[in-house]
């Protein structure tokens, strides 16, 4: 009977790949000395940032309060400068009730003379009043007599146009029966010389022309007669009127210059001693404007004077300050910038060590390496002689195996 041949599964045994090994380790080992590395240089930049805005706030902090303090002293001056403005106000608000007060009083003195002269030129303008209804008057009267006479001379005109209406009436008339009587002649005596009738008519003509002339110039002289009567009837009315005019005139002119010069010598005396004690009050009252204008020059004065000390106080603390800023920027600069040279600095020997560290990192990682590539050779070798020995001690193992099947079997 012959003997099955078994199939014994081989198990195989893990073998390790030190190569692999090593070169994950120090993959590993590189890449968290590079992670720690890292996070040491941005926890440092983190502190440096954090560093550098402490340090900013600190500025800002500092400049906020040399702000107030520079708000405060200038508000203190302003508050300073109020003041001193407000009393100076004040004086001269008083300086100003006093003229004001002096304005009245003055204001109250030319009321007075005002109302004075308005007195005066009331009873100036009632006589002016009187003279002007008297002088109307006149002028009334004479008007009334310039009507009679022109009444009078129109009636005369008239009296005159009757009779020369009359006489142009008698002579038409007697026209009329000179030429009837013509008519009847020259009917009776057709036979007369017309020459002795011509020259006799022209004879009549004559006649009636020399009659009409007369009584014109009878005429005439009646109305040149009654017009110089008129005339001089008017003259004599007016000159006496004139004449009454004339003498009330010369009467109230009299009485009314007899009570100006009383008036005025009183009046002259009044404004001799107003005069004499507004002269007086002047010269006080000038006096004292003078020494109040002086005094108020001084205290202008002074008080330009302190305001332009003021001013230089204030321009040196500014300059001072702007100074004391620009010092203050220019260490902060330089304090700047030495800080970022010796963050420079830092960060080079840092640069440098890790260049040595990693340096040093890589020899160790090299000799490691080297270490691990020696046991991987020696694990190999071992591997091998153990294989060498495996496969010496099998076919004796599997004798024996088959010898056991078959004393089972």
């Amino acid at each position: 009977m012959k003997k099955k041949k078994k199939h014994q599964k081989r198990t195989k045994e893990p073998e390790i790949n030190f190569h692999r090994l090593a070169k994950i380790t120090s993959l590993t080992l590189s890449k968290a000395y590079k992670n720690f590395k890292n996070k040491q240089k941005i926890n440092k930049l983190k502190k440096i940032r954090l560093k550098k805005r402490e340090e900013a706030r600190e500025i800002i902090k500092e400049k906020k309060e040399l702000k107030l303090r520079e708000e405060q002293i200038k508000k203190d001056l302003e508050e300073q400068r109020h003041k001193e403005q407000e009393e100076l106000r004040m004086r001269k608000e008083k300086i100003r009730l006093k003229t004001e007060e002096q304005r009245l009083k003055t204001e109250e003195l030319r009321l007075k003379t005002a109302e004075q002269r308005l007195k005066t030129e009331e009873q100036r303008r009632k006589n002016e009043e009187e003279l002007r209804m008297r002088d109307k008057e006149l002028r009334l009267k004479t008007e009334e007599l310039r009507l009679k006479t022109a009444e009078q001379r129109l009636k005369t005109e008239e009296q005159k146009r009757k009779e020369q209406e009359e006489l142009r009436m008698r002579e038409e008339k007697q026209r009329q029966q000179d030429q009837k009587e013509k008519r009847r002649k020259n009917k009776e005596q057709k036979l007369k010389d017309l020459e002795e009738q011509r020259l006799k008519e022209q004879e009549e003509l004559r006649i009636n022309e020399e009659k009409l002339k007369i009584k014109a110039e009878e005429l005439r002289l009646k109305n040149e007669e009654q017009r110089r009567k008129d005339e001089e009837e008017k003259r004599l009315i007016e000159e006496e009127l004139r004449l009454k005019v004339e003498e009330q005139k010369q009467k109230d002119e009299e009485e009314l210059r007899r009570k100006n010069q009383k008036e005025k010598r009183r009046k002259n005396k009044e404004q001799k001693l107003k005069n004499l004690e507004e002269q007086k009050r002047k010269e006080h009252e000038e006096l004292k404007i003078k020494q109040e204008e002086q005094r108020l020059r001084i205290e202008e004065q002074r008080l330009k004077e302190e305001e332009l000390r003021l001013k230089v106080e204030e321009q040196k603390q500014k300059n001072e300050e702007e100074q004391r800023l620009k010092k203050e920027e220019i260490k902060f600069k330089v304090k700047e910038q030495k800080r970022k040279d010796e963050e420079a600095q830092a960060v080079k020997e840092w640069e440098n060590k890790f260049d040595q560290e990693q340096k040093l990192k890589e020899e160790e990682e090299m000799l490691k390496f080297e270490k691990l590539k020696q046991r991987e050779k020696q694990a190999l070798e071992l591997k091998d002689q153990e294989d060498q020995i495996f496969k010496e001690k099998l076919p004796s193992g599997l004798d024996a195996f088959d010898v056991e099947k078959t004393k089972k079997n």
